[in-house]
């Protein structure tokens, strides 16, 4: 069976701080055969066998300080022939085996890099990542140790230094590649200008516009005032406090202001200059910022979209919201733990019969951060927010008006009060979200490339395979 430890590799790419000349390893005195003892034969310390009591193992490649034996190459291909089955056969033998012997340089190169860099990897890591692969396998640990046991291929001994050895690439790759990899809001917003431009003409959008229109020489207090009346208007939209149609058909100044703004479908080749910059880049249901052309100030709202590559096919994502305000109570050096939890009970108690928790949070909660504003916490999404387990199952099991029991939690002890609740369209930011990170992944790889060339070119390779040609993959 195939075990398969998903570590998530992202790659990055930083300058390395060494480099292995040959004469260095030359000095190593690597000689053409080797007799193998164990797996740790592959360091330049091992101490040499005796010849008449191992069977001697072939050098085929001498990586900085260590080499990659014929036994290992031998083991790697035969495991990449049952798992390519037909794939592998039709390929030349000596290209099969070098590839592989490729990928086992570059391994070899990265596990002697973390361990340069001083990177370890824990009994309790290497514990979770054997207990993913059961749980991805659909096994109890019972079951997957009886599993690697009946398999012949691989001990489970063989299975955790595997692991281990990804774990190290793993933690070498976040620190040297992923670490350095960053993708800004304005790469965000490029893509998906760019996006949406490629799409724009060959889609169809439903748009309701508000027009406060500006006449020319109008004073500067004059315009000021004008936008300023329509960014509160449209605060008040996007708050939830009225609807577009209505504001529209109450305030615009455009033509279509009697039908609550409503343009009707307008193809994407005919949108004007100023909706060509705007439209295409909200998600149906999402109201634009306040922009200005030649008429006036405009605010536009997508009602839907149909076409090609149209945001209205993608999932809509709801989130829900939680207005809360919370008083916390910490234990410290006057007030311990026992009378600390007094204290939150005599608190509770005092709620129940009516006081305001407003009040209450301002008087008695050690969260700094809010107790000034009455342990307002704001709109809380515990599905999607980091917050402690205990937490987010009284979050979810209040309604509105509703105060939590006392609980205990990782700082001490806690009160909650849902006032409202709402369910907000993230469609949005979820499709932000989803660019960001396929950004992230293609610069990942990218730098990730650059890294293991670089990684390569700075050390010391000696392959002496016979008929090795190289294929790049170093």
């Amino acid at each position: 069976m195939r075990y398969l430890l998903a570590t998530g590799l992202a790659l990055a790419i930083t300058p390395l701080a060494f480099v292995c000349l040959p004469a260095a390893a030359q000095s190593l005195g690597f000689p053409d055969d080797y007799s193998l003892m164990s797996r740790s034969s592959d360091r330049a310390d091992a101490a040499p066998a005796q010849p008449s009591a191992q069977t001697l193992d072939k050098i085929v490649a001498v990586v900085g300080n260590g080499v990659i034996l014929e036994s290992e190459l031998d083991q790697a291909v035969a495991r990449i022939r049952a798992r390519a089955g037909q794939r592998a056969d039709q390929m030349p033998p000596n290209i099969l085996r070098s590839q592989v012997l490729d990928q086992l340089i570059m391994q070899r190169l990265q596990i002697q890099r973390a361990e340069e860099r001083g990177i370890e990897v824990s009994q309790q890591e290497i514990d979770g990542g054997i207990a993913r692969i059961a749980q991805q396998n659909n096994m109890d640990m019972q079951q997957f140790m009886r599993a690697v046991a009946a398999d012949s291929s691989m001990t489970m001994d063989q299975l955790r230094t595997q692991i281990r050895e990804e774990l190290l690439v793993s933690k070498l790759r976040r620190q040297e590649v992923m670490s350095k990899v960053s993708v800004s809001d304005e790469d965000v917003d490029r893509y998906l200008e760019n996006q949406s431009l490629r799409n724009a003409q060959d889609r169809e959008y439903r748009v309701r516009q508000i027009l406060l229109p500006v006449v020319p020489g109008a004073d500067t207090a004059t315009i000021e005032a004008t936008r300023d009346k329509l960014e509160a208007l449209r605060q008040q939209i996007v708050d939830g406090d009225v609807d577009f149609a209505e504001v529209a058909a109450d305030y615009s100044e455009g033509e279509n202001a009697a039908e609550g703004g409503d343009m009707g479908w307008m193809e994407g080749d005919y949108l004007t200059r100023s909706l060509r910059d705007v439209v295409p880049t909200l998600a149906p249901g999402e109201t634009s910022e306040v922009f200005r052309d030649d008429q006036g100030f405009h605010l536009v709202q997508l009602e839907d979209i149909r076409g090609n590559g149209a945001l209205a096919d993608q999932p809509k994502v709801m989130v829900e919201e939680l207005q809360t305000r919370h008083i916390l109570l910490k234990p410290n050096e006057i007030r311990d733990d026992e009378r600390t939890r007094e204290l939150a009970r005599q608190i509770r108690e005092r709620l129940e019969a009516g006081d305001d928790f407003a009040a209450l949070a301002r008087e008695y909660s050690d969260d700094s951060a809010t107790a000034n504003q009455g342990g307002d916490l704001g709109w809380v999404q515990p599905r999607k927010q980091r917050l402690d387990p205990v937490t987010r199952r009284q979050l979810e099991a209040l309604a509105p008006g509703e105060v939590s029991p006392v609980f205990q939690t990782n700082e001490g002890y806690e009160i909650l009060k849902v006032t409202d609740r709402r369910e907000r369209d993230q469609t949005r930011e979820a499709a932000r979200e989803r660019v960001r990170r396929t950004l992230g992944e293609q610069k990942s790889v990218e730098e990730g490339e650059l890294w293991l060339r670089k990684l390569r070119d700075e050390a010391y390779v000696d392959v002496r395979m016979p008929g090795y040609q190289a294929t790049g993959g170093g």
